[in-house]
C-alpha cells in the first residue's frame, strides 16, 4: 500500500455519547464465563489502528461553568457524565499506554443539544425550540466555545490535534440576527457559517498554536473555491471528508478533491465500520461496511494524487444518530466489522482470506459469520470468542433472531385475520385458530424473558445502569408488552367456552 496516498493514520472513533463503557472495558483482562476478554486498546493496536477519536460529549467530566453539563439529565435518566476525573484520565493513559494518537471531538456549532436542552444555554439556540444548533450572531456563543474548547484542550495531555466538528447544521441562519448578516454579508449563509468556524479556528491557533484543527467537511462541499480562499479556511483548518455509502451508491468524485486541492494541503478521510446504516440497527451490516472501505480504497486510489497530504482515516462508529436518538450498534456489537473494515483497509481490499483471517482472530471456530446469517439462541458452553465484550454481541443476535420472528407472527395473516384488534374487542374469534396462536405467542415470551436476563446479566460488566435501563427499556419491554397483551387476549377469549361469539351490542 503507498502510505503517500492511504494516508498514515487510522483512527478507531469512540462514540461515547451512546452506551459508554465502563473503564474495565478499556483497562484490564477480566474473566467472564471464565473466558478471556482482552483490552479494548491493546486490541485494536494489534488490529492496525494508530490513534482514537473520541468524542466524549457529554461524559466528559466538565467542572466550573461547564459542570451543568455532566451528570444524569433530570428530564430522562438516559445520559450524563459516568466517568469521574481520575477515570477520564486512566482513559486517557490507557490508550497512551498502547501508543494510540488521542484526538478527542468538540462539536462548537451544530449537535449541540447536549449543552443546549440545559436551561442555562437555552438563548444561545438558533431555533429556540430546537436544541441542535446555536446561533454565531449570540454574543454569548464564543464564550460557550471558548470554555468547551479550554476544558477539553487542558484535560488531554501533549494534544496535537483537535476535532472541532462543525457538521450537519440544520438550523442556521433563521434567527432575526442572522438572517439580516446573511442579507447584508458579501457571502451569505456560508459566510456565516465560515465567520463562525474560522473564528472557532483562530481562537485555537492564537491560544494553542502548536495545535492543528480537524474539521468535518460536508458543510464546505457546496461553498464556492473562491469563498473558501477568501477565507484562508486551508490555513486554519483540515477537513475530515466523511462518507459512509458502499460501493454501489458511493460517489465523490473529482470535482470534490481538485477543490480541495486548491484550499488543503493536509486532508482526512472518515469511513464508517457501524452507526451508517440504520438509525435503530442492533448488529452492523458487515457487507456493506467492508464495501464502504473497498469504495474509499478505489476513490483514493484514482483521486488521492491530488492532494498534497492524505493524512488517514477514522473509521466512525456512531452509537447515536443524535443526542436524543436511541442507541444503536453498541461497541462490543461492532467489533467484528471494525476488525474485517481495518484489515480490508491494510491489504488494500476485501477477500475471503481476510474474512477467515479476522474469524480466527475473533475465535469463531470456522468462518467468519456471513451477515446474513440469523444467529440462533445461544447454548451452553458459549462460543470461546477472543475479543471485548462478545458476550453482548451474543445477546445481541440472539436478540434480533427473536425480534424477526416476534415480528413475524405479530404482523403474519393468521392474526390479522383471526386475531386482529376488532375481532378481540368483539369477542368474533375462532378457537382453533387461537389453540394455534397461544403456544407461539407463549413460547416466544419465554424466550424474550431469558434474553433480558441474558443481557441484563452480561451488560452490567460492560455499561452503566442508565444505559442498560435504556437497552432493555428500548428492545425488550415493548416486545414484552406486546407480547403479554396477546396472550392475555387469547386467554379472555378461550376462556368464553361454548358461549356464542359475535358482535358487542352497542
Amino acid at each position: 500500500m503507498d502510505n503517500l496516498t492511504f494516508g498514515t493514520q487510522r483512527l478507531v472513533h469512540i462514540d461515547l455519547k451512546g452506551a459508554p463503557p465502563r473503564i474495565t472495558f478499556f483497562e484490564k483482562l477480566s474473566n467472564i464465563w471464565l473466558f478471556p476478554i482482552f483490552q479494548f486498546f491493546p486490541f485494536i493496536k494489534d488490529l492496525g489502528a494508530t490513534g482514537i477519536l473520541l468524542e466524549w460529549e457529554d461524559t466528559f467530566p466538565f467542572t466550573k461553568e461547564l459542570i451543568q453539563i455532566g451528570g444524569l439529565s433530570t428530564s430522562a435518566q438516559v445520559s450524563g457524565a459516568p466517568y469521574s476525573l481520575e477515570e477520564a484520565r486512566q482513559l486517557l493513559n490507557l490508550a497512551s499506554d498502547c501508543d494510540l494518537l488521542v484526538i478527542p471531538l468538540v462539536q462548537t456549532f451544530g449537535h449541540m443539544e447536549f449543552v443546549l436542552k440545559h436551561e442555562q444555554w437555552r438563548g444561545l439556540r438558533e431555533v429556540e425550540s430546537y436544541p441542535s444548533s446555536m446561533c454565531p450572531s449570540n454574543s454569548e456563543t464564543m464564550s460557550l466555545v471558548r470554555s468547551l474548547v479550554k476544558q477539553i484542550v487542558v484535560f488531554h495531555p501533549n494534544l496535537s490535534y483537535l476535532h472541532i466538528g462543525g457538521d450537519e447544521i440544520w438550523h442556521m441562519g433563521l434567527c432575526p440576527a442572522c438572517q439580516k448578516r446573511i442579507q447584508t454579508s458579501k457571502y451569505g449563509r456560508a459566510g456565516l457559517y465560515l465567520d463562525h468556524i474560522t473564528e472557532v479556528a483562530q481562537y485555537i491557533k492564537d491560544n494553542y498554536p502548536n495545535l492543528k484543527i480537524i474539521i468535518w467537511d460536508d458543510m464546505l462541499r457546496n461553498i464556492d473555491l473562491h469563498i473558501l480562499q477568501d477565507y484562508y479556511v486551508g490555513n486554519l483548518v483540515e477537513p475530515m471528508i466523511w462518507h459512509y455509502n458502499s460501493s454501489e451508491t458511493f460517489q465523490l468524485g473529482g470535482l470534490l478533491w481538485e477543490k480541495y486541492s486548491n484550499i488543503f494541503s493536509n486532508v482526512w478521510g472518515a469511513t464508517a465500520f457501524k452507526g451508517a446504516t440504520s438509525s435503530c440497527q442492533l448488529i452492523p451490516v458487515t457487507k456493506y461496511h467492508t464495501s464502504n472501505h473497498e469504495a474509499w480504497l478505489t476513490e483514493l486510489g484514482v483521486h488521492g494524487g491530488k492532494i498534497l497530504n492524505f493524512k488517514g482515516i477514522a473509521l466512525t462508529g456512531w452509537s447515536r444518530f443524535d443526542h436524543y436518538a436511541t442507541l444503536c450498534e453498541l461497541l462490543p456489537c461492532g467489533i467484528p466489522s471494525l476488525s474485517l473494515c481495518l484489515k480490508t483497509w491494510l491489504a488494500g481490499g476485501f477477500s475471503s482470506a481476510i474474512q477467515d483471517s479476522v474469524g480466527k482472530l475473533l475465535g469463531y471456530n470456522d468462518t467468519f459469520p456471513h451477515p446474513d446469517y440469523m444467529y440462533l439462541r445461544p447454548v451452553l458452553p458459549l462460543p470461546q470468542l477472543t475479543f471485548p465484550g462478545w458476550q453482548v454481541l451474543v445477546g445481541f443476535e440472539w436478540l434480533a433472531n427473536l425480534r424477526t420472528r416476534y415480528k413475524n407472527i405479530a404482523n403474519s395473516d393468521q392474526i390479522q385475520t383471526w386475531f386482529n384488534p376488532w375481532q378481540v374487542a368483539n369477542n368474533y374469534t375462532n378457537p382453533m385458530q387461537i389453540d394455534t396462536i397461544l403456544p407461539v405467542i407463549t413460547d416466544i415470551l419465554v424466550e424474550i424473558t431469558s434474553i433480558e436476563n441474558y443481557l441484563k446479566a452480561n451488560l452490567e460488566h460492560f455499561f452503566y445502569p442508565h444505559t442498560i435501563e435504556e437497552l432493555i427499556g428500548t428492545f425488550i419491554v415493548p416486545i414484552k408488552q406486546h407480547l403479554k397483551q396477546i396472550k392475555s387476549d387469547c386467554e379472555t377469549q378461550l376462556s368464553l367456552g361454548c358461549r356464542v361469539r359475535g358482535y358487542k351490542r352497542l
